[in-house]
């Protein structure tokens, strides 16, 4: 029995152990996996990037309305970056600190300290005066050399020798040599100053009597009338300082003045008008003061400055026609309510530099950051074109706007010129440098090969008349109305254009008797001009659509169109006319649609005049080269209307708007040009496809559901819109390679039937040249 009893007692133990060994392993194994999970959970957390959010201070002044629309201009880029990462989640994002300050070099350095020291902001885009910039950047490099600024406007040569500073904008030297020649070809003798004791106006006068100095063309700098900043605050106070500057004109006939100066600009020409003494004289002045339209918010000191010819020069960078530049800055009026300043591109591209820096470099640590920036030395993304960093730091190429105040016209009947501010361009001065010629060719890209703004040559500056206008003569325009016929009544015109200082959009209504006799209008943006009449069939209008032209030598190549009611169809009908000039109307053209229109065969589709054949009048008559049909002049043939098959027959029905169309037809130009296979092979394609849509509703909607989306991707290509079409893309690519397929087909079909006819004309030859001697021997038999 204790035997038995010692057995149950050891399996029972046996047993105990058993459990416990099991209970302790199983605890082992929960344990390894809950540590195991932790460490995991860790290493992952440590592995997974962490979100880098870009971090930019703005520092600008609130007593300034140009410094109001260079910090919006940086809030625009801000939310375009934004909207970036929306499509790009994995982007960094951006946090943007704003550090307002009073209009003082001392409340630019407080904004900065407290966006530092509270904030953490290494990163920041102004100040954007020269004194405030260096102020904020002699402090910055002994206290905070963490720090990169990016200043859009800010010359002075001081800022060279900081090392945390970057210049949108040309240096100090630039500006005066351009100021110099400007003053040097107007056959200026002497110069008397008049400028704000700052670092930018001290600076600037000083560099341009050292140029005086240093040449031979006698031209002489005279003694400086100067105030105190903030010392003039009303006309009242500007006195003074005008009664000193009666006095040296007094004493220097010949003199002209340069005026350097802020907003206190208003109240010494306010002190100055109507003395003849003053104002009789030419007044130059730097970029402080040009394209600034709050200085000239009074009418006062508007008339002055008409009056003294007031002339300015400001720094726009490259790219100043580019049409995103216009879309941006045309957005940006919309949210300040006025015009924007000329400077703004700059801010909204100091943004973008700092933000794709930060992108490539993989870091927002400033130092590093800025070795980026002064490394790679070319930047092409921006509003204000290529952006070249120097070795000190400063935009090494770029252009001076001319602009002066416009004058007044005492008969607005006689002249009107589209603008929509005070001050218009009369060109572009591009300062470029001795060793430029292999960069004209692109061939640099390294800071190395940029060469510092210290080796600019006098012969390296010129200026040229880059902007373009048309002039409408009121009898050359009268004659839109004689095309719509002896009874078109209550005629009306209108002229849309963009003004090419301000960007913003002009428009001018006049009618036949309001129409003045010479009409201005820049071609910097393209334009239109529209007449419209009432007839007893309806309404016509006819609309003429000008591409943009920068060149005064470009041919417009202008597209025209006519909209008349067609009364059995119960619609309107949009023709598609010439784009040759107004006074080019004579040859019959056009589309048959059952009314009486002149048909000219294959005038659109191989632009060759063709025949010419007008058929059954209609009710509606313009001009009288068919009789009573619709008589169009196309004057020459023109290729705008050959590159856009389809897309010209979408807009003549009215399904694409004007500007889609001139972007399609600068693409189709630019097509022809570089890949003229792909535009054979295209109209080998659309020509019958057009045939069917000018006969099918059902034909013109298939087509469009594939045309359109092509149409707007080709805008987007042409910079007329922000974003592509993606659904375009793709039927992009699969026109272009079978367009290209099909005109290479089409080319080697051509060639081989004139090869087949230099065979055959040999055996032609042959067999008449025998036939004829069989003849003379048979007929001598």
């Amino acid at each position: 029995m204790y035997r038995m009893a010692d057995g149950k007692e050891v399996r029972a133990l046996r047993l105990r152990y058993r459990s416990l060994l099991i209970g302790v392993v199983l605890a082992g194994a929960v344990l390894a996996i809950v540590i195991g999970l932790a460490v995991g959970l860790t290493i992952q957390r440590c592995n997974e990037p962490k979100e880098e959010i870009v971090r930019i201070g703005l520092l600008f002044s609130t007593d300034d309305n140009s410094a109001e629309g260079m910090k919006e201009a940086a809030m625009l880029a801000v939310d375009d970056i934004r909207a970036h990462r929306r499509k790009i989640p994995s982007a960094a994002d951006i946090q943007v600190h704003s550090g307002d300050y009073d209009g003082s070099p001392d409340g630019a350095l407080q904004a900065f300290r407290r966006l530092y020291s509270r904030r953490g902001v290494r990163l920041f885009v102004g100040p954007d005066t020269s004194s405030h910039a260096v102020r904020v950047a002699e402090w910055a490099m002994e206290n905070a050399p963490d720090v990169v600024f990016i200043s859009p406007r800010a010359t002075s040569e001081r800022l060279a020798n900081a090392t945390n500073t970057i210049r949108l904008s040309m240096g100090d030297r630039a500006l005066a040599l351009a100021l110099y020649l400007k003053l040097q070809s107007d056959n200026v003798s002497f110069v008397i100053p008049v400028h704000v004791e700052d670092i930018y106006a001290t600076d600037l006068v000083q560099r341009i009597r050292d140029l005086a100095d240093g040449m031979m063309d006698r031209i002489t700098v005279g003694t400086s009338i100067s105030y105190a900043p903030g010392t003039i605050t009303n006309k009242e106070e500007a006195w003074g300082l005008t009664d000193r500057l009666r006095d040296a004109l007094r004493d220097y006939p010949d003199a002209v003045v340069l005026f350097v100066s802020y907003s206190e600009a208003r109240y010494i020409l306010e002190a100055a008008g109507g003395d003849s003494a003053l104002l009789r004289r030419m007044w130059y002045t730097g970029d402080s003061l040009a394209l600034r339209e709050d200085i000239l918010s009074s009418d006062e000191a508007k008339l002055a400055a008409q009056t003294a010819s007031l002339y300015g020069l400001a720094f726009a960078g490259e790219g100043l026609h580019s049409k995103r530049r216009m879309r941006k800055m045309q957005k940006l009026a919309d949210r300040l309510k006025r015009s924007p300043p000329v400077y703004a591109p700059l801010a909204y591209d100091a943004v973008n530099l700092f933000y794709d820096s930060c992108q490539i470099a993989r870091t927002t640590d400033a130092p590093t950051v800025l070795a980026h920036l002064t490394r790679e030395a070319e930047w092409q993304n921006g509003l204000s074109g290529r952006l070249a960093i120097d070795s000190t730091r400063s935009r090494a190429f770029g252009d001076y706007l001319h602009s002066f105040v416009a004058p007044q016209i005492p008969d607005t009947s006689k002249v009107t010129v589209a603008m929509t501010g005070s001050w218009i361009l009369s060109g572009l001065s591009q300062v470029s440098h001795m060793d430029d010629e292999s960069d004209q060719q692109g061939d640099w890209g390294r800071r190395k090969e940029v060469p510092s703004s210290d080796m600019m040559s006098m012969s390296a500056v010129m200026s040229a008349a880059m902007s373009s206008a048309s002039i409408f003569n009121k009898s050359d325009v009268m004659a839109l109305k004689t095309l719509a016929g002896n009874d078109c009544r209550n005629s009306k015109f209108s002229v849309n254009a963009t003004d090419p200082a301000t960007y913003m959009p002009v428009e001018h209504d006049f009618t036949e008797d309001t129409f003045p006799e010479m009409f201005i209008v820049s071609t910097d943006y393209g334009y239109s001009l529209q007449m419209s009449c009432d007839k007893p069939e309806g309404p016509v209008t006819l609309d003429v659509l000008c591409p943009p032209s920068i060149n005064p030598g470009d041919s417009m190549e202008c597209v025209q169109t006519i909209t008349y009611p067609v009364s059995d169809q119960g619609g309107r009908r949009r023709l598609l006319l010439s784009q040759a000039t107004l006074g080019a109307f004579g040859e019959c053209v056009g589309d048959s649609v059952g009314c009486g229109i002149c048909f000219g065969v294959g005038a659109l589709s191989n632009g060759a005049a063709g025949a010419i054949a007008c058929i059954t009048p209609c009710t509606l008559s313009i001009g009288g080269a068919c009789g009573n049909a619709i008589a169009l002049g196309v004057g020459e043939a023109v290729n705008v209307l050959r590159n856009t098959v389809i897309c010209t027959e979408l807009f003549a029905q009215g399904h694409l708007d004007a500007q889609t169309y001139l972007a399609d037809a600068a693409f189709g130009r630019q097509l022809a040009t570089e890949f003229p296979h792909v535009m054979e092979g295209y109209h080998t394609l659309a020509n019958p496809i057009v045939w069917l849509m000018q006969r099918s509703k059902t034909a013109t909607s298939i087509v469009k559901t594939f045309a359109l989306p092509w149409a707007r991707h080709m805008s987007y290509l042409q910079d007329m819109v922000d974003e592509g079409d993606e659904f375009g893309a793709v039927i992009m690519e699969i026109g272009m390679v079978l367009s290209g397929a099909v005109g290479r087909v089409t080319w080697a079909a051509r060639a081989v039937m004139a090869l087949q006819n230099a065979i055959l004309i040999p055996i032609l030859i042959a067999i008449v040249t025998n036939v004829a001697r069989f003849a003379m021997l048979k007929n001598k038999a």
